[in-house]
């Protein structure tokens, strides 16, 4: 953004600050003095302030309803799995750049990714295709990603996000392939009206980070005319490359801040939602949905700052396009003999995206001085069409829940490459190649599912699924791979779980969960075939590839009482069939071996077993103290595979830090006018981790990070409230990595401060 433009976007936002005063106070100007209808509100009023004081000073729990984990609404006590909620108020508190950076303060959830909108969530260990994205039940998973990262929940603007639900464990029956390590529910805002009336509503919110430079806004419209409900939403951020801070993590010592490149991005989105209340029961509605981003990147620091002679890597986003088009039906009193409520959901997807690489290598098998220069460029465009038909109903001690649900994801893409050596005068050209690196494709998913809550005795209830699955991945025909035989592959899957829950007291749930998992494997392990991303290998492609599988137990207790909530897991999750890339040794006959670089293939090699204690407690104190803590220890290992002889019980799998510990300590004001809060997190050392001519050394390092945070509500009762918002993140100026950003080196910020200002009318 040009200095002259920001100065006008912080001029309008004052004016609009300004404005939101001066009607807030002409609001409040009007009310009191409407004459004799005054006094039975203003009566009123103050009734409801003594209530909301008393409501502070008595310490109390607010309950959390999920729908994620059944299907159903329910009280997260009465629910035999491991479920977090994180709800409005929360968000707009924490205002964090995407959803994931607001799930690093529960338990079992750790970060990948860095910058404003390429960080994705990891759970339980797990990350990328193990992990299920969805936004308001759909997934948003797509097979054209790569196994690791996954999806960027950023798709979503978290300006849009009502509300966020993590299921940590297997939820497969319920949602198909991919839900392995968890699921991360994305429910977005919607109009909340009464058909009967005429109504609109509207809020404004800007966000200021010092960290990457960063402006925000985001705006919306809301409500009704009579039967017809609409939102209007939209948002624009522009953020800069940030800055780590100086000092030792590890081996790496910075004598100066450094810049992590590629963390910045220019994006922003509009969303459009019209909903009609067809009656009381039912209700149909539109969603579309735009996002654009651009310069966006995997992120980086010049090896020079650290690693002198080391590999150059550079993988950058310049462009990603998404259109959504949801349509929805809803009947939620259907009184038929096999359904009490149905709702049926279809939508097509357009992702369109561009990748480019730039990697620049070392080796001692070339004279000094030189390095060989790799760069890539890929296009993809992915068509997804789905849909998810649901059925609900109660009868007697049974509450059935079933249905069926389709995607499928058209892919099409272009490749080019450049190879050249560097550093022995103008640089000498070894070849250049378009030749697609995945054929076009089809990857088509049709699952159907059943699933009893049944209430068996008085104090007991049990969960009950199963589901069927079929998974086909074809190639097409591809300019560039004319000659290439055209690949028909299928997965079919049956996979169940049962949940049991016993109420010993009122207050006390001793909760037993056993599910199995699976994840077919997505186009890119199956047909890929060319350089890797991070240009460390050659890819080859596997046609033969089956589905992983997993079987998952959770056994713990959940206690809550008034204002006490404690909750403790133990699981155990082992995954067989688990793919990986591992080395190729090339056949005799193979027409085609990499000199350059080593040859790898995505095989079946692994069984992991991912195991650990997930705990968390909260008390509400009198007079708005509150505090809340939890903590993590997660233990993995690669158990092998005797009947392939592959993998290796002596290698370490791991994809997070030993142990997490997140506290939160915070006052609310008796009246809900200003909060502060204090939030430290401490991620333990990793030790049972193979690292390779790494900087960092033979053990990826723990940290410990605090932060302040505080908000203020001003004119609260008036048609125009104004909340201000001020976060100073990594307050002691750390400098340290998240895991997966470890090895290759990408720290987190440098000690910034998020300033944010929103009105709502």
């Amino acid at each position: 953004m040009k200095k002259k433009d920001k100065h006008s976007v912080l001029i309008v936002i004052f004016l609009a600050m300004v404005l939101s005063l001066v009607m807030g106070d002409a609001v409040l100007s009007a009310e009191t003095a409407a004459d004799p209808q005054t006094a039975a509100p203003q009566e009123d009023k103050e009734e409801k302030d003594k209530k909301e004081e008393k409501d502070a000073k008595e310490p109390h729990l607010y309950y959390e309803v999920t729908v994620t984990a059944t299907r159903t609404k329910k009280d997260t006590l009465e629910i035999p799995k491991a479920v977090s909620v994180v709800d409005r108020k929360k968000i707009q508190e924490k205002s964090p750049n995407n959803v994931t950076e607001l799930l690093t303060e529960l338990p079992g959830v750790d970060v990948n990714g860095v910058g404003a909108n390429q960080s994705r969530p990891i759970i339980r260990g797990y990350r990328g295709q193990r992990i299920l994205l969805m936004e308001d039940g759909m997934r948003m998973n797509n097979s054209r990603r790569q196994q690791d990262f996954g999806e960027i929940p950023a798709l979503v603007d978290i300006s849009e996000v009502d509300r966020v639900e993590v299921v940590r464990g297997p939820a497969s029956v319920l949602y198909g392939s991919d839900a392995i390590g968890g699921v991360i529910n994305i429910i977005t805002r919607a109009p909340d009206y009464d058909p009967g009336t005429s109504s609109i509503h509207g809020s404004i919110a800007y966000r200021y980070s010092s960290a990457d430079k960063q402006n925000k806004g985001a705006a919306n419209i809301n409500g009704n005319i009579g039967k017809l409900g609409f939102m209007i939403s939209g948002n624009l951020r522009n953020a800069k490359d940030y800055n780590a801070p100086a000092g030792t993590f590890g081996e790496i010592n910075l004598t100066e801040d450094v810049t992590v490149s590629d963390t910045g991005v220019k994006d922003g989105g509009a969303n459009l939602l019209l909903t009609y209340s067809l009656s009381k029961q039912d209700q149909l509605s539109f969603k579309y949905e735009y996002y654009h981003s651009e310069d966006a990147g995997f992120g980086f620091v010049e090896p020079d700052f650290y690693d002198p002679g080391a590999s150059r890597i550079q993988i950058r986003y310049p462009m990603q396009e998404v259109q959504k088009y949801t349509l929805k039906y809803e009947n939620k009193r259907l009184g038929f003999a096999l359904a009490d409520h149905i709702a049926f959901t279809a939508y097509h997807l357009n992702n369109q995206r561009e990748l480019t690489n730039n990697i620049i290598a070392y080796s001692t098998m070339l004279p000094p001085g030189a390095a060989i220069n790799i760069q890539t460029e890929n296009f993809t465009d992915v068509n997804t069409l789905g849909f998810r038909l649901e059925f609900n109903k109660a009868a007697k001690k049974h509450t059935i829940t079933y249905g069926a649900d389709f995607f499928q994801d058209n892919t099409e893409n272009t490749d080019a490459s450049l190879t050249q050596l560097l550093g022995l005068g103008p640089p000498i050209i070894f070849g250049t190649d378009d030749t697609p690196k995945l054929p076009h494709a089809r990857y088509r998913s049709f699952g159907i599912f059943i699933q009893d809550d049944i209430s068996l005795f008085a104090r007991t209830s049990l969960i009950l699924g199963l589901r069927y699955q079929n998974v086909n991945a074809k190639t097409k025909q591809t300019p560039g791979l004319e000659g290439d035989e055209l690949v028909n592959s299928t997965d079919e899957t049956l996979v169940g779980t049962a949940n049991l829950l016993f109420s010993v007291t009122d207050d006390l749930r001793l909760v037993l969960s056993v599910g199995r998992g699976f994840r077919s494997p997505n186009l890119i392990e199956r047909f890929f075939d060319g350089v890797t991303p991070e240009g460390s290998g050659y890819q080859a492609r596997n046609t033969a590839l089956k589905a992983e599988t997993s079987l998952n137990v959770d056994v713990g207790f959940k206690f809550r009482r008034k204002n006490v909530h404690l909750e403790a897991t133990y699981f155990n999750n082992v995954i067989r069939d688990g793919i990986r890339l591992r080395e190729k040794l090339p056949e005799p006959e193979e027409e085609h071996v990499q000199d350059l670089l080593p040859e790898y293939i995505n095989d079946n090699v692994d069984k992991l077993r991912m195991q650990g204690v997930e705990a968390l407690g909260r008390i509400f104190f009198k007079f708005g103290i509150s505090a809340q803590a939890n903590i993590t220890y997660i233990k993995s290992k690669d158990l092998g595979n005797p009947e392939k002889d592959l993998g290796n019980p002596e290698t370490p799998y791991v994809d997070t830090y030993s142990s997490k510990f997140n506290l939160n300590v915070r006052y609310d004001h008796p009246k809900r006018l200003f909060w502060v809060g204090y939030d430290l997190r401490v991620n333990g050392e990793q030790k049972n981790v193979q690292l390779v001519e790494n900087p960092i050394g033979d053990v990826i390092p723990g940290f410990v990070v605090h932060s302040l945070s505080a908000g203020i509500t001003l004119f609260k009762n008036s048609g125009f409230p104004q909340q201000l918002g001020i976060i100073i993140g990594n307050l002691t100026n750390e400098l340290y990595s998240e895991f997966s950003n470890a090895s290759f080196f990408r720290p987190a910020p440098r000690r910034h401060i998020v300033l944010t200002w929103a009105t709502r009318f």
